[in-house]
């Protein structure tokens, strides 16, 4: 299937569905998988259907530095365990636009260049707001309930190792330090992730992402 018509399909999945409330679209994945780029053209389609759209990612709420690495910055278990405020994500963002919410939402608590919280002044969300948040983890199971739509991309391991590390090359200091980085922490992490909460499975769909140019449904 072309990039574009499953962009598109997505898009009208989600157009389709019924709330009294902003829905909130989250897109999980493995790191690298393509979740970000997917996210961002589902929004760019939304937009350009005149569809009021808020984009944002858990990679704004993050935990200071001193919390997140406290298990060492190559943990993998520091990794699933401390890098993202779930508390903050589901108080400030998710809930706030669900069934029982006020409306009244941010899209970060943490400037990460920074390393500094941040307390921007609260949007109000009208109910015909469409949320589009990505994120590794999303579908832990205390967050599965608190999405009205949940995309999985699914990408091979050493197929995202590979994106992941050309990605990622200048900012570890070589192709093969991120490579190990990769597989030691942040894919190591994912499959804990894959294994505790099974979030392929709780996906409203799948996106078979090997192929950037065709992916397809699985």
């Amino acid at each position: 299937m072309l990039r574009e018509e499953l962009i598109s399909t997505l898009a009208s999945s989600i157009l389709k569905l019924k709330t009294n409330h902003p829905i909130r679209v989250g897109i999980s994945g493995i790191t690298a998988s393509g979740k970000t780029t997917l996210a961002n053209e589902l929004t760019k389609e939304l937009q350009s259907m005149k569809k009021n759209v808020i984009r944002t990612s858990i990679d704004n709420f993050h935990h200071p530095k001193n919390h997140r690495y406290r298990q060492g910055k190559e943990s993998a278990i520091g990794y699933y365990e401390d890098a993202h405020d779930y508390d903050s994500f589901k108080e400030k963002l998710l809930i706030p636009l669900g069934p029982e919410g006020d409306l009244q939402f941010q899209r970060s608590s943490l400037d990460l260049e920074r390393d500094e919280y941040v307390q921007p002044k609260l949007q109000l969300a009208p109910k015909d707001m469409i949320l589009i948040v990505d994120g590794t983890f999303l579908f832990k199971k205390d967050l599965i309930d608190l999405y009205d739509y949940k995309i999985f991309v699914k990408t091979d391991f050493e197929l995202a190792r590979t994106r992941g590390a050309k990605r990622e090359e200048k900012n570890f200091g070589g192709y093969e330090i991120a490579q190990d980085m990769f597989k030691n922490r942040y894919h190591a992490a994912c499959k804990l992730y894959l294994e505790q909460h099974l979030p392929e499975l709780h996906a409203d769909v799948v996106v078979l992402n090997n192929n950037l140019k065709n992916p397809a449904f699985g």
